[in-house]
């Protein structure tokens, strides 16, 4: 080789080992840096909560497209004036007007923010801002979640992380947040975990700090708001109670001997005493107006009410307590598996309760709740984590378990909302307090399912995209049922009158009439079903059974009957 080549491959070698060498400064630099941030305590939970964000955005932001549908969105919504056309009198009319047999004066007013004008839409209103207020909030009770945990885990970030983006992607959660009725949910959540966190900044200022009695004031403030946005809340005291067996502990004694001597003693009890006169305040106006009767003289009841509480069937006290605890563990199941989810879960048949497999799934429920309230108990001995998880999660989940018949459903996935805050810490402290090699496979093992989740809840996003997709998957689930192929008719119905074309019309008709039909044959008590079948009957040329459809509509519902022109 010439002088000139040898030095030519000298040459390339020093460049190749100056870039080598420049690469591996700019390589440890930039892991400097970044060591520094994740050493950094607030920089970690910045860039913790950032992601958790972003694993929320990323499962809903397909929401947003989404339209609203027929199960109390018009009642909340599109038709109701408090939302859309508030007179002079509007703040009496709003904390005066139950909606639905409900009273959620905060909610209402929430709706009436994200009121607008859309000349394009159906009914002139536009869902897009409801669904995007529903997904902020949420995101912000993700968030709350996060700084909760965060606090009640002793600062682990781990645990917190786990907990919110859990939290924050869950199916059960979507319907909370993708149907527009449900904004009640979030806000109730978002005012309960605030008033948590205030609660926690409440027990950890000393007494000398003239700043404590303020936390606690603030905190029933959030309390009082979170009532008003949802009567559910009336269970906050009880929360309180937990909170308090959970972060008390002497070194001299048992965990949850010092826990319960904190949360029962005379005077945290009387600290809470305003807490629960305002939850039996709330409580009784609930139960009144659900019962369609006034309270106190306080309220507006001339439009009329849903009866909401209502005996699906004549049960017994044993079979009440069968049917919430087929809720409690029902519950748990879809926490774990949230698969075959739908907009309704319709009670079985009294045949069905005294007879056959669900009778047996039943007994299994009852049995399988007290197994676990025995285990919880036998628990305490060592730690305080699942007595205090599972409390959370019965507690906020209690009133709910269809022990006194409420609506037509045995279960809901609104439900889970809040209450899955208790079933996820349990998990979440367990991985942190594993080994080190065991951790990290556990961690993997969760980052997949979250990302499974996050699948699942943007299928079941698509499912809340309309009125026709919504019940569709209710009724391949459930065929037979009422309500959805009430629903799904009235929404074909509506599709047909606003058909370009006779074969559109056609469809649409035979459409809604296949649903009308089964609805009938379910026991419909619905004015509206047989007037649209008279319509669609009298839309065919078939006069004869349009009359008669029409004229048992007119029994129904004087109002109601229609026009075969």
């Amino acid at each position: 080789m010439s002088k000139k080549g040898a030095k030519q491959v000298n040459t390339n070698k020093a460049s190749k080992t100056v870039r080598y060498t420049t690469n591996v400064s700019v390589f440890k630099t930039i892991s400097g840096l970044v060591a520094v941030i994740i050493e950094n305590k607030k920089h970690q939970l910045f860039l913790v909560g950032f992601l958790v964000v972003m694993l929320v955005l990323i499962t809903y932001h397909g929401a947003f497209n989404n339209e609203f549908v027929d199960w109390d969105d018009f009642a909340y919504v599109v038709n109701n004036d408090l939302v859309r056309n508030p007179g002079d009198s509007y703040l009496k009319d709003l904390f005066s007007t139950p909606v639905s047999s409900n009273y959620h004066p905060l909610t209402i007013l929430s709706m009436r923010i994200n009121n607008n004008v859309c000349d394009s839409c159906p009914n002139g209103i536009s869902p897009e801002p409801f669904i995007k207020g529903n997904v902020i909030i949420h995101l912000l009770n993700t968030l709350l979640v996060f700084l909760l945990i965060y606090l009640l885990s002793k600062k682990n970030i781990l645990v917190a992380f786990l907990v919110a983006a859990l939290f924050g992607v869950h199916p059960m959660h979507v319907e909370s947040v993708a149907w527009v009725s449900e904004r009640k949910d979030v806000l109730y959540s978002f005012f309960f975990l605030s008033g948590l966190i205030t609660y926690l900044k409440y027990l950890n200022v000393s007494n000398n700090n003239k700043r404590k009695y303020a936390w606690l004031a603030a905190t029933l403030l959030l309390f009082i708001l979170s009532c008003l946005s949802k009567a559910t809340a009336v269970v906050f005291p009880v929360v309180l109670i937990l909170l308090n067996f959970w972060t008390y502990h002497k070194e001299e004694e048992k965990p949850f001997i010092s826990g319960l001597k904190k949360a029962f003693s005379p005077k945290n009890l009387l600290i809470l005493l305003p807490f629960f006169i305002v939850s039996l305040f709330i409580g009784l106006m609930t139960y009144r107006i659900q019962n369609g009767e006034n309270f106190l003289g306080i309220l507006d009841l001339s439009k009329n009410q849903p009866d909401m509480v209502n005996a699906i069937g004549p049960y017994s006290v044993l079979q009440r307590f069968q049917i919430a605890s087929y809720g409690f563990i029902e519950y748990i199941i879809k926490f774990f598996v949230p698969v075959n989810l739908s907009a309704l879960y319709p009670y079985p048949t009294l045949q069905e309760f005294n007879h056959g497999t669900f009778a047996i799934i039943l007994l299994m429920a009852m049995a399988a709740t007290i197994l676990i309230a025995f285990l919880v108990i036998r628990s305490l001995r060592k730690t305080k984590l699942y007595a205090f998880g599972v409390s959370f999660y019965f507690v906020t989940i209690a009133l709910v378990l269809q022990f006194i018949s409420v609506g037509v459903a045995i279960m809901a996935e609104r439900y889970s909302y809040l209450p899955y805050v208790g079933l996820l810490i349990i998990p979440a402290t367990l991985i942190a307090k594993s080994t080190k090699t065991k951790k990290l496979i556990l961690i993997i093992i969760s980052g997949c399912f979250i990302i499974m989740l996050m699948v699942l809840s943007k299928r079941q996003i698509e499912v809340w995209s309309n009125t026709e997709t919504l019940w569709t998957q209710a009724i391949n689930r459930y065929p037979h049922q009422e309500l959805p192929r009430r629903s799904r008719g009235k929404y074909y119905s509506k599709m047909s009158l606003e058909a370009k074309n006779d074969t559109e019309i056609k469809m649409f008709e035979d459409k809604a009439l296949i649903d009308f039909k089964e609805a009938i044959r379910a026991g419909t008590k619905s004015a509206d079903v047989f007037q649209g079948t008279g319509v669609i009957y009298g839309s065919k040329g078939d006069l004869k059974n349009a009359v008669l459809f029409l004229n048992i509509a007119i029994k129904i519902d004087s109002e109601k009957g229609g026009c075969l022109l």
